[in-house]
């Protein structure tokens, strides 16, 4: 096995160098260290990924290192603070630049053991050929831990990447808050704040603050026009840092200095740390070594599923469940589509669109230009940022023709990431474009392991256009069912249906007695039911208007429409329109329903 033979060869190996390399017993990770030499030895980790794209970056650029296959520690430090465009990678070099150095060398010496080239710390094989066969035995050796191998919704695997670290307080607040900015947005943020006027000099302000982590502090100040380093201070102090936030309802926002590490203070590092624990959920957290500040983000890697369908009865909450997944995510993270008859590969990946222009007499002009769509926003989004989970979302997924929409892509739901389907043109030159990580196209298409689809789908729509087997057999399947259960995970139990002001009957009472029906029905059955939130509401009582122009008419309509009397739950002859006027015909209809259920009425 690849991953044997890898840590066998680093074992051998680490007796002819003065620095230790060795692959991470779980997870696709090398851990090395530095010689030792000025004190005690320290261990680094870098992810096989990391390594991939480090050596591909010496590759790209091979007419640059061609010249440097001899370690001299300045020419090194350069050269990866230059030209190294994973992250980890690129601060590493600049601090651990020999044991990087050595780390990366070993793995070209192991991949390429046919040259048998003896082994050294001082010098490095920069061959093309020796870079291209280490970057395939690692893409092979990285591929045993991709999540296409996990059976499980999400398996973590824990790993702690540290994304901001300052000495000053002050600086450290400002950059954690705008790290939260853009992965959650202002909206989540700023969700519970309190707003209070205030004033610097002459300067009139409106100070927002977060009470409950930073009391009567103002955490950001908000102006009516652009401020610089000397409107932001007074009494020889910068109050606020004068870089403009751009927060979307706050034009003119600026982020307060007055940070202190002080017991008891209200912007203090101990308040921050609470708010940056609670606001991630844990997926970040701040700490203080010695006299450095650090946030770091447990990318407690999650291996995700990599596509599932939703299935269930219509209302039983298929969308909620995606909406778990995605609830604390800033919208960039995700698309959301809803496939429908008239939906088409155009509308699915792009195509061509009019688009109107000036031209060099300033006049409206007409040209076609290729629009990218949902799959392929997402899907370059994805590739150009491989640390963080995507998702694709894909509401009613059986109304739509799958295979005219997907097309040949697919056939990249197997998730092979040696097989890849070749893009239209247009495609292909807008993604050359827009893609920084070009292994998204350089071969064809390929869906990055990062890239989660979901997709609902409602076993009572009878659709146009079924699903093949083979475009089945791609996906994970969960079924949602109805829940009749006074649980807390299920809201509708305490739903009421008002008939009028006076009396009114429960709602699950309702779907129990009808769904028993339905299901005992050889010609309708569990796909035709009612779910739990067919009809929603956020104050637990849904009105007769509701219940007759939703669940009535989907009853009447998709449900007993053609079946006998003795089967239905509605008069011979009935028609739907006979509902109407609602608060009359309706109402009376309604309960002549709800007796022949034997559903209990209620005061209300």
């Amino acid at each position: 096995m690849i991953s044997n033979e890898l840590i066998s060869y680093l074992k051998k190996i680490n007796e002819e160098s003065k620095f230790t390399a060795i692959l991470s017993e779980r997870g696709g990770y090398i851990t090395f260290s530095n010689s030792g030499q000025r004190g005690s030895v320290k261990y680094f980790t870098l992810g096989l990924d990391s390594i991939i794209t480090t050596i591909k970056d010496i590759f790209e650029n091979h007419n640059i290192f061609i010249s440097h296959t001899n370690y001299v520690e300045g020419e090194w430090r350069d050269l990866g603070s230059t030209y190294l465009n994973d992250e980890t990678a690129n601060a590493l070099s600049t601090v651990q630049t020999k044991p990087l150095f050595t780390t990366i060398s070993k793995l070209i010496n192991w991949a390429n053991k046919e040259k048998s080239t003896p082994y050294s710390d001082n010098i490095i094989d920069l061959d093309k050929d020796s870079l291209t066969k280490t970057i395939l035995q690692l893409e092979e050796l990285a591929n045993l831990y991709s999540p296409k191998q996990l059976s499980s919704s999400k398996t973590k695997i824990s790993e702690i990447k540290t994304i901001v670290s300052e000495k000053d307080l002050k600086q450290f607040a400002f950059k954690t808050f705008k790290v939260f900015l853009d992965k959650y947005g202002y909206k989540k943020i700023l969700k519970n704040v309190t707003e209070k006027d205030s004033h610097i000099n002459e300067i009139e302000y409106i100070g927002i603050k977060i009470k409950p982590y930073f009391g009567t502090g103002n955490l950001i100040g908000v102006f009516e026009s652009e401020q610089n380093k000397e409107t932001l201070s007074s009494s020889n102090t910068q109050r606020f840092f004068d870089e403009n936030l751009n927060i979307t309802e706050f034009p003119y926002s600026y982020f307060t200095t007055q940070w202190a590490d002080v017991e008891g203070g209200t912007l203090s590092f101990n308040n921050l740390q609470k708010f940056v624990n609670d606001l991630s959920n844990g997926d970040f957290e701040a700490n203080k070594n010695g006299d450095k500040y650090s946030l770091n983000q447990k990318t407690t890697v999650n291996k995700y599923t990599l596509q599932k369908i939703y299935f269930g009865a219509p209302g039983t909450g298929k969308s909620y469940k995606i909406d778990q997944e995605i609830q604390n995510l800033h919208p960039k993270f995700y698309e959301r589509v809803t496939f429908h008859p008239e939906y088409d590969h155009t509308n699915f990946v792009g195509g061509y669109r009019p688009k109107s222009k000036k031209n060099e007499k300033g006049e409206d002009i007409i040209t076609y230009q290729f629009v990218p769509q949902a799959f392929t926003n997402i899907y370059e989004r994805a590739w150009n940022d491989t640390e963080n989970q995507y998702y694709l979302i894909i509401e009613e997924i059986n109304r739509g023709n799958c295979a005219e929409i997907f097309g040949d892509i697919f056939q990249l739901l197997d998730r092979n990431s040696n097989y890849t389907v070749s893009p239209s043109t247009e495609l292909k030159e807008h993604l050359e474009k827009v893609l920084t990580n070009q292994d998204g196209i350089n071969k064809g298409l390929r869906l990055p392991s990062n890239l989660t689809i979901y997709a609902t789908m409602n076993t009572s729509d009878q659709s146009l256009f079924p699903m093949d087997s083979a475009f089945k057999r791609r996906w994970d399947w969960e079924y949602i069912p109805i829940c009749y259960d006074d649980i807390p995970e299920n809201e509708s139990f305490g739903y009421i249906v008002i008939i009028d002001d006076n009396i009114a009957f429960k709602w699950i009472d309702f779907l129990y007695n009808v769904n028993t029906i339905i299901k005992t029905n050889a010609n309708l059955g569990m796909d035709k039911c009612l779910g739990n939130y067919f009809i929603k509401s956020e104050t637990k009582e849904i009105s007769l208007n509701d219940f007759i122009n939703k669940a009535i008419f989907y009853l009447w309509n998709d449900v007993f429409k053609d079946e006998d009397n003795a089967d239905s739950i509605f008069e011979k002859g009935t028609s739907y329109e006979d509902f109407f006027p609602i608060n009359s015909n309706g109402k009376n209809l309604v309960l002549r329903i709800i007796e022949k259920l034997n559903i209990t009425i209620e005061n209300k």
